[in-house]
């Protein structure tokens, strides 16, 4: 089913990310004439394959925390999550599911989180035993409201979600529920859809991507960040869109604000202040997204004829100095 390749560990320390880039073959870095800020470094990374899945994959394959899985979600000839091990064994298929994407794991390794489409999207969650990523549980909904995106506390303990029905009015909401008690508040409200997600390692701030709601506020979309105390928000950058945050917490992932089809895979790498600090160009296909190993390698999938394919791209912010 998977031939795989070794990935890096999770411990990439910055003196290891800039050795990955000096080493020959692994990434080459050029400066492009294109880029419109001649000041951010632009990146043409050499990818290199983790696994080949001979069926078409949900182009958002999860991590786990230790990098040492992959969960990804088949999406035809019928939907089947599969845990797809990083280190050269067989990836094993779970079950058959509904039509399910965006897959996450928790931070603590031991459940899998997905948004199911047997129905209103919901979110679903199945047990998994951290040290072999086999699920130990038939799968469970968390809560009957159907929703657009979501995302675990770094205690596990939360799991902030964006309702489906709060989008359509040309809103939407953040709500917060609990795992062990199932209650649900709501934490801020915003003009536009919100499309995506993701906790701060310390709880404090969930970072999120909201799309303009009319196309009088312009073409490029508000990366926001809000206090988890009292969801009060503030704007980060503007973005093409927002692809995540690094899983150490300082970087956020985004297309450049200028972004067309035109461009290609381009993606942008910035602080937490917003100042951009790398410009990748990744190879053709869905953009990538943050690998397990902290912000020196991204995770991309690439269709092919004989199966979908799951890549390593090395990105090295570590090699520049961010003024927060």
């Amino acid at each position: 089913m998977a031939r795989t390749l070794n990935p890096p560990s999770r411990r990439v320390t910055a003196r290891a990310a800039l050795l990955c880039l000096a080493s020959p073959g692994v990434l080459a870095a050029q400066t492009s004439e294109a880029t419109t800020d001649p000041a951010i470094p632009v990146l043409r990374p050499e990818p290199r394959l983790i696994a080949t899945i001979d069926v078409p994959i949900d182009p958002t394959p999860a991590p786990s925390p230790d990098g040492r899985f992959f969960a990804a979600l088949q999406t035809r000839p019928s939907p089947v999550l599969w845990i797809v091990p990083a280190d050269g064994g067989e990836p094993f298929a779970f079950r058959k599911t509904w039509s399910a994407y965006k897959p996450r794991w928790s931070p603590a390794g031991d459940r899998i989180g997905f948004i199911a489409d047997g129905g209103p999207p919901r979110i679903w969650t199945v047990q998994v035993d951290p040290a072999s990523g086999r699920p130990v549980d038939p799968p469970r909904m968390l809560y009957r409201t159907a929703v657009n995106a979501y995302a675990f506390s770094p205690d596990g303990g939360r799991i902030a979600f964006v309702p489906r029905r709060s989008t359509a009015a040309g809103a939407s909401e953040i709500h917060i529920i609990g795992w062990a008690s199932r209650k649900v508040g709501v934490l801020l409200r915003e003009a536009g859809m919100i499309y995506a997600l993701d906790w701060s390692p310390d709880g404090e701030f969930i970072y999120y991507g909201v799309m303009p709601a009319s196309t009088d506020d312009g073409a490029t979309h508000r990366l926001r960040r809000a206090r988890t105390r009292d969801g009060h928000p503030t704007t980060v950058l503007r973005a093409g869109a927002f692809l995540g945050l690094s899983a150490d917490g300082l970087y956020l992932l985004c297309r450049p604000a200028d972004w067309t089809r035109e461009d290609g895979n381009v993606v942008e790498i910035a602080g937490l202040g917003g100042r951009r600090v790398l410009r990748l160009e990744a190879p053709p296909g869905p953009a990538p997204r943050w690998g397990a190993a902290g912000p020196a390698y991204l995770v991309q999938v690439q269709p092919t004829d004989a199966g979908d394919t799951i890549w390593l791209i090395p990105a090295c912010p570590f090699c520049y100095h961010v003024t927060w």
